[in-house]
């Protein structure tokens, strides 16, 4: 659902961007049936999303990682020496995004750049303990429609604040 969402926000703000999926348990399958449902009442499509694993190389290509978990986290910084100031939780990217300020595009600023920006303002500690508990987003698999439901207005409200961070 992140997948698609982030990628809505951006487009609605001009921004062609590579956004992709990987979990720390993918199965290689498409998406649930609720997360098409829902995310079709918003008009977007999950047709042809297969899950993947994520790995060191996703990672290292990527100028923003983004995990709904701290073990997302964890997993995607624990080979990746440089990714810690790229990776993070959605929401904590969200508060600390907002409390950095807009990317600064018209100075070039790129997304990495902003992105260790951001990561400034962490408090000092190992990336599995990076943001706060309500930063985590849980994963909504084997939920009811209603935990879905709620997931994506989470993920809808703190990706679309991060696509107006990026492009402002």
């Amino acid at each position: 659902m992140g997948e698609a969402l982030l990628r809505s926000h951006l487009a609605a703000r001009g921004v062609d961007a590579r956004v992709h999926s990987a979990g720390t348990l993918a199965w290689g399958g498409p998406a649930t049936g609720n997360a098409g449902l829902v995310l079709r009442e918003r008009g977007l499509s999950l047709e042809g999303h297969l899950s993947r694993s994520l790995t060191d190389a996703m990672v290292g290509d990527a100028d923003l990682v983004v995990g709904m978990t701290r073990d997302h986290v964890w997993r995607a910084t624990r080979s990746v020496s440089d990714a810690t100031d790229r990776t993070f939780l959605v929401g904590e990217l969200r508060r600390l995004g907002t409390d950095t300020g807009p990317r600064l595009v018209a100075d070039g600023e790129t997304v990495r750049d902003w992105a260790a920006r951001v990561a400034a303002l962490r408090p000092p500690g190992p990336a599995g303990t990076v943001g706060r508990v309500s930063d985590e987003v849980a994963d909504p698999v084997g939920e009811p429609l209603t935990v879905y439901r709620a997931t994506a207005d989470r993920l809808d409200r703190d990706l679309g604040a991060i696509a107006a961070l990026l492009a402002p």
